[in-house]
């Protein structure tokens, strides 16, 4: 065995006795002190109370993760103010290259150099198995600029997974966590190395509405101008005022899927988020830039097509794997597909639960954006489920 994890999963309000209780855990669970910690907590809690406890019990353990709407383990997920989620592994053949960097909102491109440039002085080649987890501020990303700026530096393609940090939609800021240190507006991460296997899959679960339609404004990630016409003015005929009133409803229920043709990916369009609108200027931002001449169709999400599409992405995982008993996974999963979808948080993640066992560990998070490879190339997804498993 290659790699291995022991789960926990906490809802005690007190962040203190949380942190402390979950290493606890761990370490019962390991045997031993793990070499590597993944967190992720939601934002009711006090990050650095938990880091306290953890420390209390066992100190100095390298750790990674970020905030977000909710946290998901195999022993279950929900979207509560303070919720933990923390994975240890442990491993002689894997190293795990944590690291974090501020400054997104001021330059993304940069921001992914710095990340390049930690990779580079590893001193590691295109034939070295490598992962690359990224847990960027929902907030502040431009993941085009990201990746170009990793990609750039390092020379050779990588997959990246993972999903930006979120919060409870009410809290100004997302969290970003490294070691014990925490940040917001930055991107924490853990390039894993080694000897080791991984699968990785995709799914989205939207359906289209209506017609084909043509981006004819935009800069950036703001779009001016759909068809010739005002963007927010099809949001609204499509969701009416009074919903859009309620917009963490309306964009959990709404985006845009973005042609996509060629890539063998379910209904040919890669989905995009509204993450605010402009009523003065009649327009749309969306979590990444799309150009003029873009074609796309709205999307909305469906039940039945999620619930499908996870089941097959867990086929998909576990027959790509060598030792399907001994996979530890990870489920990055969108903030809308939890009770802004199905009414409660857990339908997806016990219907991929039925799949993988409940007795596989897995942990991930509700996320604000979604980020994986599609056929060699990295992507930021949105309204998206990403599995990865590793062995």
């Amino acid at each position: 065995m290659s790699i291995k994890s022991a789960v926990t999963y906490s809802k005690i309000d007190d962040s203190l006795a949380a942190g402390k209780a979950a290493i606890t855990e761990i370490i019962e669970k390991l045997g031993r002190h793990p070499d590597f910690l993944f967190m992720f907590a939601t934002v009711g809690h006090d990050m650095s109370k938990i880091f306290q406890g953890i420390d209390s019990v066992a100190s100095n353990i390298p750790l990674c993760g970020c905030s977000g709407l909710g946290s998901i383990t195999n022993l279950g997920c929900d979207e509560a103010t303070h919720s933990l989620a923390l994975m240890g592994m442990v491993s002689e053949n894997v190293a795990f290259h944590s690291f974090m960097v501020p400054g997104l909102s001021t330059d993304c491109e940069q921001v992914g150099r710095e990340i390049g440039n930690k990779i580079k002085s590893l001193g590691l080649s295109s034939t070295d198995k490598q992962l690359l987890f990224l847990f960027p501020d929902g907030l502040t990303i431009n993941s085009d600029g990201l990746f170009k700026g990793i990609e750039n530096i390092v020379g050779y393609h990588i997959d990246f997974v993972g999903g930006t940090a979120g919060n409870d939609y009410h809290f100004s800021q997302t969290y970003q966590f490294c070691d014990r240190e925490i940040m917001s507006d930055a991107v924490s991460g853990v390039l894993i190395t080694g000897d080791f296997n991984y699968s990785i899959d995709v799914s989205h679960g939207s359906k289209p509405l209506g017609n084909s339609r043509t981006v004819t404004k935009a800069q950036d990630n703001i779009i001016y101008e759909i068809d010739g016409e005002p963007a927010l003015d099809l949001l609204t005929s499509l969701v009416g005022e009074e919903r859009l009133s309620d917009f963490g409803q309306a964009i959990n229920l709404i985006g845009l899927g973005q042609s996509f043709e060629g890539k063998g990916y379910d209904e040919d369009m890669i989905n995009r988020a509204i993450i605010g609108i402009d009523k003065e200027q009649g327009s749309i931002k969306l979590g990444v830039p799309i150009p003029v001449g873009a074609t796309f169709r709205m999307t909305r999400r469906n039940e039945a097509k999620v619930k499908k599409g996870t089941q097959g992405m867990a086929h998909k995982v576990i027959a790509a794997m060598q030792h399907p008993e001994d996979v530890t996974y990870f489920y990055f999963n969108c903030s809308g597909r939890g009770s802004y979808l199905f009414g409660e948080p857990e339908p997806d993640v016990d219907n991929l639960l039925e799949v993988l066992g409940n007795d596989k560990d897995m942990i991930g998070f509700f996320c604000f954006g979604e980020i994986a490879p599609v056929i060699g190339e990295n992507y930021f997804h949105n309204y998206t489920g990403i599995l990865v498993g590793i062995e």
